[in-house]
């Protein structure tokens, strides 16, 4: 099984702390207060967390650690009465108006937890896009720092060593220069464009416009460019390039071979068709359920576009379900719909974002006109 050592665990913690996430001094001289929440059931995540944590204690920072468990959250939801789900957390309420940067470092081990109670996580919904909402505001920087864990790579049927190759892989890809070059062509292909399509020989074609809107790069840092336009979020690994479409502009239909749904479950040949910007109709061959409970779970503008975005991470493979990896393919695009407020620059409120991945190996994406994309592979550069 592929692990790192001690000694690369360390420099990939004091990268992360120092280059992604900025951690230390503030302008105003004090410290920096970050959360670190992590997922216990792998004793290398938990290895892992404490050495970020370390990290911050060298960088002067103020750290919070905490755990998360998915099977624990479900009993939470399973046992607390209806009025206390619908309450605010004091302790969550103060960490959001309080912390500087918000880390969570794992995955969810029960990737489906939320199954067959979508109406009592449904009564949380509010106080999750209140809590979303206060975040954005301050503007507070956030990570999600992904890791393998066993449970997970078993809920998704990928073998555990093939899935934290993947991982490690990704991660390692995230500080290349091809990476860099990807993402910088991409970049350069959307910006000061208007309309985006996407066809497929399944028969996809979507049209949404981003007119106006910034081109956003994950690439693993959060510089002072980013935190002056309000860019505070990373995820790692990194490798996307996305933007907010226009809430409104989304017209057509878009297919995804495989989407995995957080807490609800996998689907297979999930269609989506679109008009003026929100999910009119919706079908799959598996697990058409599992969305309509998703939906069902949320509230907001749950079902409208929220993101459009390109794979640029030559290191990344299909896991079976992990977003934070599936997203970031090379050769991949994917939309989002829900909340894009804060730093995606949008205008969505809502209590949920998903993202759903296509494989563009059979398809095309044009910016006003021009192929930037073909065959999931980048129309105008050689890598």
């Amino acid at each position: 099984m592929r692990e790192w050592s001690e000694k690369k665990m360390r420099k990939i913690a004091k990268a992360f702390v120092t280059r992604s996430m900025r951690i230390g001094r503030m302008p105003d001289g004090k410290y920096d207060s970050v959360r670190i929440t992590y997922n216990p059931t792998d004793p290398t995540c938990e290895e892992f967390a404490l050495a970020v944590e370390e990290e911050c204690w060298r960088q002067g920072a103020h750290a919070l650690l905490l755990t998360h468990r998915s099977g624990r959250e479900r009993v939470r939801y399973e046992l607390a009465p209806r009025d206390s789900l619908r309450e605010m957390s004091p302790f969550a309420e103060a960490i959001a108006k309080k912390a500087d940067a918000l880390v969570f470092i794992g995955e969810e081990d029960e990737p489906n937890w939320a199954m067959g109670i979508p109406d009592r996580v449904k009564l949380t919904a509010s106080i999750r896009q209140r809590l979303r909402e206060i975040t954005d505001r301050r503007k507070v920087r956030w990570a999600y720092f992904g890791w393998p864990l066993p449970a997970t790579a078993e809920a998704y049927g990928c073998p555990v060593e093939k899935f934290r190759g993947i991982f490690f892989k990704s991660i390692e890809s995230t500080f290349t220069g091809k990476f860099l070059k990807i993402c910088r062509y991409y970049r350069a292909a959307l910006a000061g464009k208007d309309e985006i399509r996407i066809t497929a020989d399944d028969g996809t074609d979507l049209i949404l416009s981003i007119e106006g809107r910034p081109i956003l790069v994950d690439d693993g840092m959060i510089s002072k460019e980013d935190i002056e336009r309000g860019d505070v979020g990373v995820n790692i690994p990194a490798g996307e390039v996305f933007m907010a479409p226009l809430e409104t502009t989304a017209k057509g239909e878009i297919s995804f071979e495989r989407a995995a749904i957080p807490g609800f479950g996998e689907l297979e040949h999930l269609w989506l068709k679109f008009k003026k910007g929100k999910v009119t109709s919706y079908k799959a061959e598996r697990g058409r359920e599992n969305f309509r409970r998703f939906l069902e779970a949320n509230t907001g503008e749950k079902d409208r576009i929220a993101e459009f975005g390109i794979g640029c991470n030559p290191g990344a493979e299909y896991t079976g379900g992990s977003i934070i990896v599936d997203e970031k393919i090379f050769g991949t695009v994917h939309i989002a719909i829900g909340n894009n407020q804060g730093a995606y620059h949008g205008r969505n409120k809502a209590s949920s974002h998903l993202d759903l991945i296509k494989d563009m190996t059979e398809g095309q994406v044009f910016a006003n006109g021009t192929i930037i994309m073909d065959g999931g592979k980048p129309a105008q550069l050689k890598i």
